[in-house]
This record gives C-alpha cells, sequence and structure tokens, in this order.
C-alpha cells in the first residue's frame, strides 16, 4: 500500500507540472566540464568570488543553498530553491525559485557548522552562461541555462567543444560537491517517512493512556510544509479506527492561537511582518483550553484566516482523552505543564521549504502578508527558519520511549474485549 506522503508528494509534483505560475519558474540547466584543467584558462583572470552553503542534501527533493557573490558593484547575497527536475533531452528540466536576501540571513547560515560551504570563482561571458572554477575540484565547470524555449547561441556552442557533458551527473552538482568536500553527511534525512512517524506517536500515546493518564497532550512541532497536517490526520484516522470515534484526538493548532494583524500592529507597530514570532502566538491562552478540556469542559475551536489576517471563531470542541497540538510553538513553555509527550517531524528543513514555497502556488496562499514563491522564501529564510532554529525544543520524553511496549499489549486487550 503506497504511503500517504508518498501520494500527496507525487500528487503535488504532477499538479506543479501543470501549473502555469511554476511553469514560469522552469530553466532548463545544462553542466560541462573540461577533460583537461588548463582548458578554460584562459576565462580565470575574469573571474569573481563566490561562497556559498547549502541547507540540504542531496537526496532530498529540494536543493537549497544560500550564496554570497562579490561584484564590481558589491557584494550581492542570494539564495535559490530548486526542485530535483529531469532530464529534457541533454539539459536538465527544473524548476527554481531565485530571491535575494540579507547579509545577516547569509551569515547566520554561513556560520552553522551543519550546512556544508562551497566557494569558486566564476566569469559569466552570456546571460545565463557561468565558466566555474570551484575550490578543491580539479575540472572547471561550464553552467549554461536557457528558458524552455531559448535558441542557443554561437559562442554556446563554439565553447561547448571539447568540453564534457555531464548534465545527467549528480556527481558535477555543486550540492554534492559541497557535501563531499564537507566530508560527513550532515543534513542527511532521517529517512522515517510521515507514516511511520504517525504510527509512532499513536503507540506512544496509547501506551501513555493505559499507564493511567486521564488526557493525553501531544505536541507536534515542525516548520510549515514539513507534514505536521498529514501526520495529525493520519494520527486521527487510527484511533478512530481502532477505538471509536470517542477516543478520535481533539486537535488544536498554535497558529489558531494567533493575536491577529490588528492586535499586533496596535501593540507593537505597523506594519507587522514577523508572523513566526512567538509574540505572534498566545500559547498561554491555549494551555487554559487544554486545562479546561482536561476538567470535562469544551472550549471555542478557533482558526487563522489568511484573508482577512484575523482569528475566526467557527466551532465547539468536546474534551477528548487525547489533546494534539500541532504548529511551529507546539513546543512553547507555556505548555510545558500540561503537555504530555512532544516530537519533532522528522522533514526536513529544505524539504520542508520547497513543499510550503510549492503549496503557496497550488492553493493561492498570497496575500497582503505572503508575497509569490521569491518573497515567500525569502521571508523563510530571514525570519520563518532562524526563529524555528533558534526557539528551545523541549527535550525527547524518554517515559514515552519506556513504555512504548505497552502499546502493543493494550491492542490485544482491545482485541479481548
Amino acid at each position: 500500500m503506497e504511503s500517504v506522503e508518498k501520494e500527496i508528494t507525487q500528487n503535488n509534483v504532477e499538479l506543479a507540472r501543470k501549473n502555469p505560475e511554476l511553469q514560469k519558474l522552469r530553466e532548463r540547466e545544462q553542466t560541462l566540464t573540461a577533460p583537461t584543467p588548463d582548458l578554460l584558462d584562459a576565462f580565470r583572470p575574469l573571474a569573481t568570488p563566490i561562497e556559498g552553503a547549502y541547507l540540504s542534501h542531496p537526496s532530498e527533493e529540494f536543493s537549497l543553498r544560500v550564496r554570497a557573490e562579490y561584484t564590481n558593484e558589491g557584494i550581492v547575497y542570494s539564495a535559490a530553491l530548486k526542485d530535483e527536475g529531469e532530464m529534457s533531452g541533454d539539459a536538465l528540466d527544473r524548476m527554481e525559485v531565485p530571491t535575494e536576501i540579507s547579509k545577516d540571513a547569509y551569515e547566520f547560515y554561513r556560520a552553522q557548522p551543519q550546512f556544508p560551504d562551497i566557494n569558486f570563482l566564476r566569469t559569466k561571458p552570456l546571460k545565463g552562461l557561468a565558466i566555474d572554477f570551484i575550490e578543491g575540484v580539479e575540472m572547471p565547470q561550464v553552467e549554461y541555462e536557457s528558458e524552455l524555449s531559448d535558441e542557443e547561441p554561437a559562442f554556446v556552442q563554439l565553447l561547448k567543444t571539447g568540453l564534457v557533458d555531464m548534465s545527467s551527473d549528480p556527481s558535477v552538482r555543486k550540492e554534492v560537491i559541497a557535501h563531499r568536500l564537507h566530508g560527513s553527511e550532515t543534513l542527511k534525512p532521517s529517512g522515517e517517512t510521515i507514516d511511520a512517524f504517525a504510527e509512532r506517536m499513536f503507540k506512544d500515546m496509547v501506551a501513555t493512556y493505559t499507564m493511567g493518564h486521564k488526557q493525553v497532550v501531544v505536541g507536534v512541532s515542525g516548520m510549515s510544509g514539513s507534514g505536521k497536517s498529514t501526520a495529525v490526520r493520519i494520527l486521527q484516522e487510527k484511533f478512530s479506527e481502532t477505538f471509536g470515534e470517542e477516543f478520535t484526538p481533539v486537535v488544536l493548532s498554535s497558529d489558531d492561537y494567533h493575536r491577529g494583524k490588528k492586535w499586533l500592529e496596535d501593540t507593537y507597530g505597523a506594519p507587522w511582518t514577523n508572523w513566526d514570532d512567538p509574540r505572534v502566538y498566545n500559547t498561554a491562552e491555549l494551555a487554559s483550553d487544554i486545562k479546561r478540556l482536561a476538567d470535562g469542559d469544551p472550549i471555542f475551536h478557533k482558526h487563522f484566516d489568511f484573508a482577512t489576517e484575523e482569528v475566526m471563531y467557527d466551532d465547539i470542541v468536546a474534551p477528548s482523552p487525547f489533546v494534539i497540538v500541532e504548529g511551529l510553538y507546539a513546543g512553547s513553555s507555556d505548555l510545558k505543564s500540561i503537555r504530555t509527550l512532544h516530537y519533532e517531524v522528522p522533514t526536513s528543513i529544505a524539504t520542508s521549504i520547497g513543499r510550503d514555497v510549492r503549496r503557496l502556488v497550488l492553493e493561492d496562499r498570497e496575500n497582503g502578508s505572503i508575497g509569490g514563491p521569491g518573497e515567500r522564501l525569502r521571508y523563510q529564510l530571514e525570519v520563518a527558519l532562524p526563529s524555528y532554529l533558534e526557539q528551545e525544543k523541549p527535550s525527547r520524553n524518554s517515559f514515552a520511549a519506556y513504555c512504548r511496549p505497552l502499546a502493543e499489549r493494550a491492542f490485544m486487550l482491545e482485541k479481548l474485549s
């Protein structure tokens, strides 16, 4: 049976291929190498330095890098998000979302030891054409990027003479080179699928409940696009199918305890743009609502409306033995006294950001606070990701690991009842 995560990813990839906005971001990318290092030496004196770091692993669905390019006009700080792409003829056809970023953002990632860096010299004889001399790599590279309908200039055809086309070989990609030079498997995804992650949480929750907890409160942290909602939906369905509707977990999102644009701007000044700041979310009110559920009292359900950028009330939530809190601040210290378990979704940084940017277009989420793909990528790198990496997260609950075997016994007892 195909995993839920794999099915969703395949569907989104197919939708992206058909989406006209995402198609505008696609380019054909060719990479060629010089069989002898001195073949392109005449271009070296014209080259200027570029430094960069990768926030992704080559095995991921998306590639994500930050870069500082030293130009005659000054240093340009930028980032680019790319999907895996596929070979089309002699070129790699892939989506690329570029954006400028701040110096502070670039230096933040460059200073992180887990992000492999890369340094090279580059010259650009023509638009879309780059000749790179990579530090630590003997053979220079020629990169040529073009729109799907572009005709190849004569100079490019001439330059390619004597070069080896390596476009289909991942080993020449700078991301792979950066990781190879880094010398360790940093950023390698855990390999745990969202389905397996949900199954692990399910067993922990059941085991914890059978130990006598009246209400099991589970925090599920993760960036936007990490798969929190998918994991939670799997959990709800599994509880309902196994134990009945009365055991289906209540789901509360820290996002739904958003204070709203008006309150934030009245309190801190307009315009308010840092939507991932802890001040945005009233986690103390979230904790209070969970305590009310534990006392057997219903609460109002609310959600953040992307169009109005305010919180809307929409339903009544009845108490349940299980409460799942998902969101960026599901690990908030305000929830410490009532939270039983805490997990972080095992989806990597680049994959989370890539899926978030793609979803922005597919679900047409653009509004006054969330711009197009480039603006969203810039916000993620300058604001959201640093906030997420720097926030204090709860340590893994060892009690859950200790009592996990009891979950299997709980299933046995359920079969006998």
